[in-house]
């Protein structure tokens, strides 16, 4: 099933605010949590490279 996407009336902007995109950000995670651990040279080196392509 697929939904239509809103459309903005008149002179109205889908566009949201600075503020109301603050209010809907959620924190990252603690750098300790997003560290990947025991990886060896070679891996960190792919993942690197998986990142940049």
């Amino acid at each position: 099933m697929s939904t239509r996407a809103p459309q903005p009336s008149p002179g109205e902007s889908l566009e949201l605010s600075v503020e109301e995109l603050l209010r809907r950000a959620r924190p990252l995670p603690s750098h300790d949590e997003m560290a990947i651990d025991d990886l060896t040279e070679e891996e960190g080196e792919a993942f690197l490279a998986a990142l940049e392509a």
